[in-house]
């Protein structure tokens, strides 16, 4: 059995690669193929594990042998599941390694972001001492944190602002009750949140959920955190409110647009390179459940399979 590690890998400890090659002969490429390459690379494969190329249902017409791949990461936005599904190629995620880092760098955005953290570290590096006018913040107790997104990571971010002594609101699509989480519909909750962050997958369904009209329904002094996509909201709309001061401040993780994006010049945002995830524990963690993921699949006990709905039978 052939297995790949289809691109260049974030973290690649020698223990992981041991236990790989009890599994298989395993191959590690350390770059970022393009679409003809990828695919040759996963024709050559039975099993894949998949962190940065995007695999379309083009791609997914022309691969053979392949019979599974993995993906590093939690979110699978980078896979057309329904190709994938119709070649019977069946496709697993990573689902828990990240849900406390994700969860504990929620609130560094909004600490920095609510507490002026950036441009207070610039004052005192320029010679300033005991400025109070430009930084006055707004304690968290007491605020209601509004969680888009009850899974996994919501649920842990949810915890954390209790422990702020903050009221915790929350909406999801299946419209499923959970512990300690107020149930509110999306719209209610956007109006009601003094903090509103969002924990949902980008899909087709998602994609653009927090559009023009919902942001603008936030309060005036609210802080919109997103720890996920960019293309779950509507940035252009984000930025006017922004910096018309009709939403008071925003933390992200990422952006639709890396280059030139005029949320740049806004003081009222705090920005990471998609780290949220990146930790020591959850680094390692991601590796344990990748290895759990390729280890059941090989003993025929495959988990955290995501388009098991697709699978029309195994290719031959």
């Amino acid at each position: 059995m052939k297995i790949v590690y289809l691109d260049k890998p974030t973290y690649m400890p020698d223990s992981f690669v041991r236990e790989m090659g009890k599994l298989g002969a395993f191959e590690i490429y350390e770059d970022r193929p393009d679409e003809e390459t990828a695919v040759r690379r996963l024709t050559e494969a039975d099993i894949a594990i998949v962190e940065w190329t995007r695999l379309t249902a083009d791609m997914f017409a022309r691969i053979r042998r392949l019979q599974y791949l993995s993906l590093v990461m939690t979110s699978c936005d980078l896979i057309d599941l329904p190709a994938a599904g119709a070649a019977g190629i069946e496709v697993s995620n990573c689902p828990t390694y990240s849900a406390r880092s994700v969860a504990e760098h929620v609130f560094a955005l909004l600490m920095a972001v609510n507490r002026r953290i950036l441009h207070a570290d610039r004052t005192v590096r320029q010679g300033g001492s005991h400025v109070y006018g430009p930084f006055l913040g707004k304690e968290l107790f007491g605020a209601t944190f509004g969680v888009i997104g009850t899974g996994r990571i919501g649920q842990e971010a949810a915890r954390i602002a209790r422990g702020f002594g903050m009221r915790v609101i929350g909406s999801n699509l299946s419209g499923r009750e959970v512990p300690g989480i107020e149930r509110k519909e999306l719209e209610e909750l956007m109006r009601e949140s003094d903090v509103v962050s969002v924990h949902a997958p980008h899909n087709d369904t998602t994609r653009g959920m927090l559009s023009a009209e919902l942001l603008a329904s936030m309060k005036p002094s609210a802080i919109l955190i997103n720890t996920c996509r960019a293309a779950l909201v509507d940035e252009e709309a984000l930025f006017s409110l922004l910096r018309d001061g009709r939403i008071a401040g925003a933390g992200l993780d990422d952006v639709a647009k890396v280059r030139d994006n005029p949320l740049y010049a806004l003081g009222n945002v705090v920005f990471s390179p998609g780290s949220a995830w990146y930790t020591r524990e959850a680094r390692d963690a991601n590796m344990v459940e990748l290895l759990e993921n390729i280890r059941s699949y090989v003993n025929g006990t495959p988990k955290n399979i995501v388009n098991g709905k697709y699978l029309s039978g195994r290719r031959l």
